[in-house]
């Protein structure tokens, strides 16, 4: 996937759900209140860890263990499969943190090697993700810490959406015109 393309999607998922907040505060509210204990967003971000994560396994020099790449997609079956049945934990967060940790590393690299102008804009927004996906991985709990703050405060809640749909909607332009 292009630079450009990364760019659009991030710029539309930012610019989305920025007006989410804006014009439909209430929707945000439930799901930030429903999301920490559902299972099913869980298992699809677990999901979506294990895609990934045996993508960038195939990808690498694993030296004397590349006898094992052939058999890299039955193991995240594998892990897939045990973490749903055996994580007592599996939270969403933290599945979430997962994804969000793996993700930046083919959108990072993407973006290094365009060689197109303010491709760092793209790789500060995925280095934020990867902090705040190191949080929630290692504590879940700091989901609902961190967004308490901004969902208990009005004002704080609207400026925070006014900022995201800001910054989706600037992404979003540098995705279509200089991407």
């Amino acid at each position: 996937m292009s630079l450009q393309m990364i760019a659009i999607i991030l710029g539309l998922l930012g610019t989305v759900g920025g007006l989410a907040g804006i014009f439909r505060p209430d929707l945000i509210k439930r799901f930030a209140e429903i999301f920490p204990r559902s299972t099913v967003p869980a298992w699809l971000f677990t999901a979506l860890c294990c895609i990934l994560g045996a993508r960038e396994a195939s990808g690498m020099n694993m030296g004397v263990v590349d006898v094992i790449k052939p058999y890299i997609p039955f193991i995240a079956v594998g892990v897939f499969v045990a973490s749903v049945i055996y994580m007592k934990e599996l939270l969403a967060p933290r599945a979430l943190g997962g994804f969000l940790c793996l993700i930046a590393v083919p959108i990072c690299k993407t973006a290094a090697q365009s060689g197109s102008p303010f491709f760092q804009v793209v790789t500060a927004v995925m280095y934020l993700a990867v902090i705040f996906g190191i949080i929630i991985l290692m504590s879940p709990w700091y989901f609902r810490k961190i967004y308490a703050p901004v969902i208990e405060n009005e004002l704080l809640f609207k400026g925070t959406a006014i900022a995201k749909t800001i910054v989706g909607v600037l992404i979003l332009i540098l995705g279509i015109f200089v991407y």
